[in-house]
């Protein structure tokens, strides 16, 4: 292991052996760019404006609302309960959910922090943009370790954010882990698998074993307005939500490449 990645392991929280990493503000885009391009990503503290942030829950809360038994966490009971009930009926309001303006709205914010961190005035296109349930105590819809760019193929660049919507993200709820420095790997080959049919797809880099090993597991602690950015070879995982709440957060896959694969692929043709 490389002295910087030494260093960020003196930089996070050791917690009964799980190692958090919490969100830093950085003083120029030069030196983001550095930390960017040592380790693969980067975390920013109250990067999103709060206000932004309670749209997008408001709107939520319209959606799951109807069929929620908790009136005083209506996101929360509303999936939960369709998860039990109606997962056909979840998968589609879940779909609906990732067309909300209130998401669109934080393009603009990504498209400015992806230009200076990359340090190319370059157009940003983006390539998806939503959220992620995180539903409490159901492995299904837990992602394995994998990269991005063999979700999203033929791009040159992607740069993916993600950030928490209604509570801090943490080792508890299965906030994502990632292992810094495996961007320099490259895009690797995968093995896939499923654990059901109402399950995502896993690409689980085929040397995974011998990645761990070299590599330290960060767990990214989220507070609300703060954002994590990542390498699209930069090798991540969601983890498993132990809580009674759900941690649902927000997504989205940027670009500046100009070509890529911009259908989403189902299972079967990934």
């Amino acid at each position: 292991m490389n002295e910087k990645l030494k260093n960020l392991i003196l930089e996070s929280n050791d917690q009964n052996g799980t190692l958090l990493y919490c969100s830093k503000e950085f003083k120029s885009k030069e030196e983001m760019q550095i930390f960017y391009s040592d380790y693969g990503f980067i975390s920013l503290k109250n990067f999103i404006p709060l206000n932004l942030i309670d749209n997008i829950v408001e709107d939520l809360s319209f959606i799951f609302k109807p069929f929620a038994t908790d009136k005083s966490n209506p996101i929360d009971s509303g999936i939960l309960n369709l998860d039990k009930n109606d997962r056909k009926l979840l998968h589609k309001l879940h779909i609906t959910s990732e067309k909300l303006s209130s998401i669109k709205q934080l393009s603009g914010l990504f498209r400015d922090i992806t230009k200076k961190i990359i340090g190319k005035n370059y157009p940003v296109l983006e390539i998806s943009a939503g959220l992620l349930l995180g539903i409490s105590r159901d492995d299904r819809l837990v992602y394995n370790f994998h990269q991005e760019s063999n979700y999203m193929k033929g791009f040159s660049d992607i740069m993916n954010v993600h950030y928490p919507l209604l509570r801090t993200s943490s080792a508890q709820n299965g906030t994502m882990s990632i292992l810094p420095g495996t961007h320099y790997l490259g895009t690797l080959e995968y093995q896939k698998s499923r654990k059901s049919e109402d399950s995502y797809t896993n690409l689980l880099p085929k040397n995974i074993s011998e990645i761990i090993n070299n590599f330290p597991e960060l767990h990214c602690y989220l507070e609300l307005g703060d954002v994590i950015l990542f390498h699209k070879d930069l090798v991540h995982k969601s983890n498993y939500n132990s809580s009674s709440l759900c941690r649902p957060v927000g997504v989205s896959r940027l670009t500046q490449s100009t070509s890529g694969d911009w259908i989403n692929k189902s299972p079967d043709e990934l």
